[in-house]
């Protein structure tokens, strides 16, 4: 985190001029003129401007711009916590800022403290294009559907929702979560539900399973997302101007996770993996998870690493299975390199709750397994036993009494304590190496002496130095 008053001005005068009338920074593209009104407005006096690690090299002539038209620092934010999508309010708050502007692609979860305003990507689109291929597509023109986009096509949208609206009565436009340099697509309901940073309002007396799904983008993590949450009947998006179907129940990432909801059922203990401090509510979302864990005798730890790696969490191989709190378009779910099963919160419900069956409506937005959320239903914890379908071992029985409120288990080093509670102490016990071992009254007792001087390279009594001085000699 760098205020850009550290930043040599003179050296970037030259460049500045030059992009200016250049289109790589421009007013226009982060709209300078609005990120001041909008902290000017709120009356901030610290703000975070947080870029992506493909506009860092940018960032600087951004911060320079808009305290120029502000007449106050700024501060710069790169490297983030935890993913460049997802607001860093903890870096925010190491400066005690009062706001953050986020540049370049955006989750758009709702944060839990700092107001923030989104500088959107605007990438073009064949707008006409896009018209008579939907055209093509929708034929019936009281067909049901609701129009989703990527954050990069938002500054198309209104030209586009302005042609469609007339000729399908029917169309929905949903809106982003946020507050934006593209006001029209900014959500004005507060009442409105939030899944995967998009909003909408139904039609009466019709429900979800009434619409199709058009999204105006790639195909992502972020349309993945939503047509795994959002249970329409079809899901479209664009290539190259062409409506193409999106397969949920071909998709070859849900037949791993029920791969790995098996896995977690046979784990003895779990570590749930909190990779956000920004997403609101995720506090209670690791405590939902943990009072499932404790009801079904799951031994739980909780870490909270930054950006998780395969390097950081081969650290705990007691753990069997993690469970990660996270943004809905982290790529930590598509890794294979992790040594042991990740799964995600929407995972720990298809496990241990009986309310809940194995769909390919799939939640991967935390915050709706909370009540009041879109996906949220009433733990229900089964005692009936069954069989693993990996280990053929009966699961659930009463062999194993897991004392999650009694840490009664202590494992003893020698004449030091290295563990309470049963889980990690019994794994520490049976390792081959238990960490350095002080031994005692087993050694002499011998008189200090002095040892070696010099650089490590050629200690003075070293023979090879001792000899090269005779030589010189």
């Amino acid at each position: 985190m760098t205020p850009s008053n550290t930043i040599n001005c003179q050296q970037l005068e030259d460049s500045i001029n030059q992009d200016i009338l250049s289109s790589t920074v421009n007013c226009d593209k982060y709209s300078y003129e609005k990120c001041v009104e909008w902290i000017n407005a709120r009356g901030l006096e610290k703000v975070c401007l947080q870029f992506p690690d493909s506009l860092l090299s940018e960032s600087a002539k951004i911060a320079i711009n808009i305290e120029e038209l502000l007449k106050k620092n700024v501060y710069i934010l790169g490297d983030t916590t935890c993913g460049s999508c997802c607001i860093d309010e903890v870096a925010a708050n190491h400066i005690g800022a009062d706001g953050v502007i986020h540049f370049g692609h955006a989750c758009l979860n709702p944060t839990s403290r700092l107001p923030v305003f989104h500088i959107l990507p605007k990438n073009n689109i064949n707008i006409q294009a896009f018209i008579d291929k939907f055209q093509q597509f929708f034929t019936d023109n009281n067909e049901k559907i609701l129009l989703f986009y990527s954050v990069y096509y938002a500054n198309s949208i209104e030209t586009i929702w302005n042609i469609l609206k007339d000729k399908y009565p029917n169309l929905v436009l949903t809106t982003l979560n946020c507050k934006s340099n593209v006001d029209f697509v900014d959500t004005k309901n507060a009442t409105s539900a939030i899944i995967s940073g998009r909003s909408w309002i139904l039609n009466d007396d019709t429900c979800l399973e009434d619409y199709h799904g058009v999204f105006i983008g790639d195909n992502d993590k972020t349309l993945a997302s939503l047509a795994m949450s959002i249970p329409t009947k079809t899901w479209q998006y664009t290539v190259d101007d062409e409506l193409k179907t999106f397969e949920v129940t071909k998709n070859p990432w849900l037949r791993r996770r029920r791969f790995l909801v098996e896995k977690l059922k046979d784990a003895n203990t779990v570590g749930i993996v909190v990779a956000t401090l920004g997403i609101k509510d995720y506090m209670q979302a690791l405590s939902n998870i943990k009072n499932i864990l404790k009801q079904k005798n799951k031994k739980s730890y909780v870490f909270s690493v930054g950006k998780p790696n395969p390097s950081k969490l081969a650290n705990f191989p007691e753990v069997d299975a993690f469970v990660v709190i996270a943004c809905p378009e982290n790529d930590i779910f598509d890794s294979k390199d992790y040594y042991k099963p990740m799964l995600t919160p929407f995972e720990v419900e298809l496990a241990f709750n009986n309310s809940r069956s194995f769909t390919t409506n799939y939640c991967l937005d935390f915050r709706q397994l909370l009540p009041g959320g879109f996906n949220y239903v009433e733990f229900k914890p089964t005692d009936d036993s069954d069989v693993s379908m990996l280990s053929n071992e009966i699961r659930n029985t009463n062999k194993i009494t897991c004392t999650i409120d009694k840490m009664d288990t202590v494992a003893c080093k020698a004449d030091g304590t290295v563990a309470i509670g049963k889980s990690g102490a019994n794994f520490l016990l049976n390792r081959s190496w238990q960490g350095l071992e002080q031994k005692l009254g087993e050694n002499n007792i011998e008189i200090a002496t002095k040892g070696r001087s010099g650089l490590p390279t050629s200690y003075d009594n070293e023979p090879v130095k001792n000899n090269n001085q005779l030589t010189d000699k």
